[in-house]
């Protein structure tokens, strides 16, 4: 969970957010997470860290993050009060993340005048992502413990530095991502670069490696459990010149989000889809339509490539008034206990039978008319549709034409065969 230690505070590689506030709640996380950070080594050298974050608007996030740390005859604490803006340039995968955050950090030295002593923390942090490509840098000023052996002199200085990192992510299947990352860090006499590499599976484990030139090796674990509960567990050692312990960390994170702002399922599969269609090339004699899912949940579908048709000019409009949408009258699309073959725009998919018809109860209640099915037996999704064609090239701008109503932004095409 966190590959940040006492030594240098700023290493994380997992959640990235308690070191850049340009990351607090970067996918619309509520959740609280508790960290214990310990040195190998007899003298008392510990943290503790409690973070918590929230996104009440798509654009705008906040966090609060509170630590107490203990260093030989040192004892201090820091607390954090983050802010995370999101300016989107075009579309949901292309966007610049601006974060701040403001704090107080109070330190106390044994047997000294140094009681209570109080200063201010900051830290700094913009990234641009488009797709894939990340490029950003965030900006500290807090306290740093450069050195863990008794012989230091003065092992706490309060300082500011700086990380720049470029990060590029790749789909390797539908449940891997790999993303390496360079990174060049500077704080104080520390200046180092950084190479990193985290491989993630399905959202819900990830590994991270992290090699800081003359500096230290770091890795880092993540794993979700009962939906709700993350457990992590990190450990560094020093390389080069540097000295100082080992450093290990456990952490558990619990996610808070209430479950009527949990992400549908239908939804979900809807940006998986979407992501898939962005890293396609575009082919600019023939835009692709629709492309195949061939290993997915929702396999051997045909998901509409919105994005990428040209918009639909006034008389294609007024051709598509020629075919009616589906009603209540219309005969039933059910045969033998799937949906026969044909071009259906897709407003969701759900496991449950329950929650498709809840569905369509809501639909109904304002003023729209929908069905659900299955593609055959073993298929484990009830789509509910809006729309059903036989031709291919109505359906996809029909489904174009349903994208531009209120509460369809999200629709989808799925062909049966």
């Amino acid at each position: 969970m966190i590959g940040q230690r006492i030594v240098y505070n700023g290493q994380n590689q997992i959640n990235r957010y308690l070191e850049d506030p340009s990351f607090v709640s970067l996918n619309g996380e509520y959740n609280m997470s508790a960290i214990i950070q310990a040195s190998d080594t007899d003298i008392s050298n510990t943290s503790q860290y409690i973070a918590a974050q929230l996104s009440p608007f798509d654009n705008v996030a906040f966090g609060l993050d509170y630590s107490r740390h203990s260093y030989q005859v040192f004892r201090y604490s820091q607390m954090f009060f983050n802010g995370r803006y999101r300016l989107n340039l075009g579309n949901e995968f292309h966007y610049i993340n601006l974060g701040a955050s403001i704090g107080i950090d109070r330190l106390n030295e044994d047997r000294s005048s140094r009681e209570n002593d109080l200063n201010t923390i900051y830290r700094l942090g913009l990234h641009y992502t488009n797709f894939n490509l990340t490029i950003g840098g965030f900006l500290n000023n807090y306290a740093l413990q450069n050195d863990l052996s008794n012989t230091s002199l003065d092992p706490f200085t309060n300082i500011e530095g700086y990380t720049a990192f470029l990060s590029y992510r790749f789909r390797i299947s539908d449940s891997f991502r790999f993303s390496p990352m360079a990174r060049y860090n500077s704080y104080d006499e520390l200046d180092f670069f950084e190479g990193v590499a985290n491989l993630n599976y399905k959202g819900n484990y990830e590994l991270a490696v992290s090699y800081k030139d003359n500096y230290s090796l770091n890795a880092a674990l993540s794993g979700r459990f009962l939906k709700f509960i993350r457990v992590s567990y990190s450990y560094e050692s020093a390389i080069g010149d540097q000295v100082f312990n080992d450093v290990h960390s456990v952490g558990v994170s619990i996610d808070l989000r209430p479950k009527e702002n949990e992400i549908p399922e239908w939804l979900a599969n809807v940006k998986r889809n979407r992501e898939k269609i962005k890293s396609i090339k575009k082919v600019k004699e023939e835009p692709a339509i629709a492309v195949e899912e061939p290993n997915t949940e929702v396999d051997d579908t045909i998901v509409e490539n919105i994005e990428e048709i040209d918009p639909v000019a006034e008389a294609e409009k007024a051709e598509l008034l020629k075919y009616p949408v589906m009603t209540e009258e219309a005969p039933s699309d059910i045969v033998g206990g799937k949906l026969k073959p044909g071009y259906y725009i897709i407003l969701g998919s759900y496991k449950k039978v329950d929650n498709a018809e809840k569905e369509i109860e809501r639909l109904r209640a304002n003023g729209a008319y929908a069905r659900y099915g299955k593609k055959d037996a073993n298929d484990d999704f009830n789509y509910v549709y809006v729309d059903r064609y036989e031709d291919r090239d109505i359906a996809s701008k029909r489904t174009l034409a349903k994208q531009r109503e209120k509460g369809f932004e999200r629709v989808w095409l799925l062909r049966i065969k």
